[in-house]
């Protein structure tokens, strides 16, 4: 299997999953032109041109992140990154990567950081952290995790909360949320895909 991904962008959270589920890949950095290393154009996979996307050996191939997440975590030995499928617990965990795709990363944080948008829609979007951040951090006032255990969901949200410091977003007002990242950073297989990417992010 490949991963297709951009240091750390929201395709980290794909690579923790797989750290944390301790399945193999090849993972291919998409550059900026979207021009892949084997000559295709990056849109032949993911027709946005957008991260995380992942391709099988038999040519299945699987964009948007949450269904990339969503994916991986049904790999995952033992259940350990989601739940029992028809469960209430396995739900909501899909019901967090939807809220983490839709009241954060597409925004709050894609205005800031993507292209094309103008100061005012940057304001604004920035503006909108409040409202999501509030109902985050009640929920996790008395939580480890989102849920009762670690999950994709918990990936996907620490990679959007790593952007807080490049967009402006005040993460440190929050202090349940920046206690709640710290805590995820601290994973053994959140380190390792950090790790991985970090020299990556800096030579881009």
């Amino acid at each position: 299997m490949k991963l297709y991904f951009t240091p750390f962008a929201c395709s980290l959270a794909a690579r923790i999953a797989l750290e944390e589920a301790g399945l193999d890949a090849d993972y291919v950095q998409v550059p900026r032109d979207l021009r892949l290393a084997d000559g295709r154009d990056f849109t032949e996979i993911s027709p946005m041109g957008y991260v995380p996307a992942i391709e099988t050996a038999n040519g299945f191939v699987l964009t948007e992140g949450p269904a990339v997440l969503t994916y991986i975590a049904e790999l995952a030995p033992e259940g350990s990154l989601s739940f029992t499928g028809f469960s209430d617990a396995h739900y909501r965990m899909l019901a967090w990567l939807n809220f983490v795709a839709t009241e954060l990363h597409k925004a709050v944080y894609m205005p800031i950081l993507g292209k094309g948008f103008s100061e005012a829609e940057q304001a604004a979007a920035r503006a909108r952290h409040a409202r999501p951040f509030a109902v985050l951090s009640k929920h996790l006032e008395r939580r480890e995790f989102l849920q009762d255990r670690f999950t994709v969901a918990d990936a996907y949200l620490l990679a959007v909360l790593n952007w807080s410091e490049f967009s402006k977003v005040p993460l440190a007002d929050w202090p349940v949320l920046s206690a709640y990242r710290e805590r995820l950073r601290a994973r053994p297989a959140v380190a390792r895909a950090m790790a991985a990417e970090w020299p990556l992010l800096k030579a881009a």
